[in-house]
């Protein structure tokens, strides 16, 4: 039989020299909680916030600067609006601690690659559409018709700066570290006639392969779909094989402005938001500088906007076509229609589309869905 003075003897012999590890590992921990709760506190100045994420960050950094990696897609390339107002971050990124390098990819796809198998890329700007494997959430602000103005989409901005929202922002993955405005998403017809979404009926339409939503729109509108990869999309329509295009302002000014027919012209009528998102491999992105990262891009919202404003500016006014009536009954009645069923097919997330619906009737209190909603 064992000796019951040994076990005693043992756990004592335990506690003194295991007990100070033990202790320390404690002290880390709460030390870690307090300096992440720091950074995430809203109400403290951000100078302090900052020091308490470097702080947090020490162990990571080289030089006292974390290296970070942000792929940028602008289909014009390194001189491209986008790619121009990206070049910002770098020295933004400085304050936070960061020492930033962008690279400008004109292939969004073979970005999008580099990103999922970690050869580059810690982080991607990419259009909400290609953002969707990623997160749902975000993703689904370019849901046709969910925030049909600029108003929405920065109110929005707002609201997903706030800490609460993180949970919705992030996975196991990926972690999504703020949007901007791209513009929106229209209707261009390779003549005047058609630019409106009743001549959509019969009609052959190019749409982005990765526009799940405005692809279920086209249909349920009759229209003909014929997709593709972003540039193959304006191609198609460009080069006349389609006669209606539903795309991005951006995709439209990189790749279409000055190669269409002199009959082309576009709805003036948002189908929905057309944003860049930031999305990150979340072990590259704690809690703490995700959502520092969030809150700096709502800062750079509007200057994001006045560069893509100029280039929209470049479009002489007789080029869009305002809508009609029945166009907007048309788009309120079919965008919600595709909503609610790709809702319910998993695709667009439930939360976001009843964000979005109180986004809108924030603005517009008097509609009906404001006071029976069913989003």
């Amino acid at each position: 039989m064992k000796n019951p003075r040994i076990l005693p003897a043992f756990c004592l012999f335990f506690l003194l020299v295991a007990g100070p590890g033990i202790a320390d590992t404690t002290n880390k921990i709460r030390t870690h909680q307090t300096l992440e709760a720091a950074v995430l506190n809203q109400n403290l100045p951000l100078e302090k916030r900052v020091k308490a994420l470097k702080t947090l960050l020490s162990d990571e950094m080289t030089d006292g600067r974390l290296p970070r990696t942000f792929c940028i897609w602008d289909p014009i390339g390194k001189a491209g609006p986008i790619a121009t107002a990206a070049k910002d971050q770098v020295l933004r990124s400085l304050h936070y601690g960061m020492q930033l390098t962008i690279d400008v990819y004109q292939n969004e796809q073979e970005m999008v690659d580099a990103f999922v198998s970690k050869e580059a890329c810690d982080a991607i700007l990419v259009r909400g559409a290609t953002a969707q494997r990623f997160n749902r959430f975000l993703a689904t602000t370019e849901a046709p018709g969910a925030l049909p103005d600029r108003q929405h989409l920065q109110l929005l901005a707002q609201v997903l700066a706030k800490p609460e929202i993180a949970e919705h922002m992030t996975n196991t993955q990926y972690t999504a570290l703020g949007l901007v405005t791209l513009g929106y998403s229209r209707l261009y017809a390779d003549s005047a006639d058609k630019a409106s979404l009743s001549s959509l009926d019969g009609k052959s339409v190019s749409v982005a392969n990765t526009d799940t939503g405005f692809i279920r729109l086209v249909d349920t509108l009759r229209g003909r779909t014929r997709t593709g990869d972003m540039p193959a999309t304006v191609q198609t329509f460009t080069n006349d094989l389609t006669e209606l295009m539903v795309a991005p302002d951006i995709s439209y000014l990189a790749m279409a402005n000055g190669r269409t027919g002199s009959e082309t012209r576009g709805l003036s009528m948002p189908l929905g938001q057309s944003t860049l998102q930031l999305i990150g491999h979340t072990d590259r992105f704690p809690p703490g500088l995700a959502q520092i990262l969030r809150e700096d891009f709502l800062f750079k919202f509007n200057s994001y906007a006045r560069v893509l404003d100029k280039e929209l500016g470049n479009i002489p006014a007789s080029f869009w076509i305002n809508p009609s009536p029945a166009d907007l009954t048309t788009l309120s009645e079919s965008a919600q229609k595709v909503r609610l069923s790709l809702r319910s097919e998993g695709y667009y997330d439930p939360v976001m589309l009843r964000l979005a619906r109180k986004i809108r009737c924030r603005f517009s209190p008097g509609d009906s869905e404001c006071t029976n909603p069913v989003e």
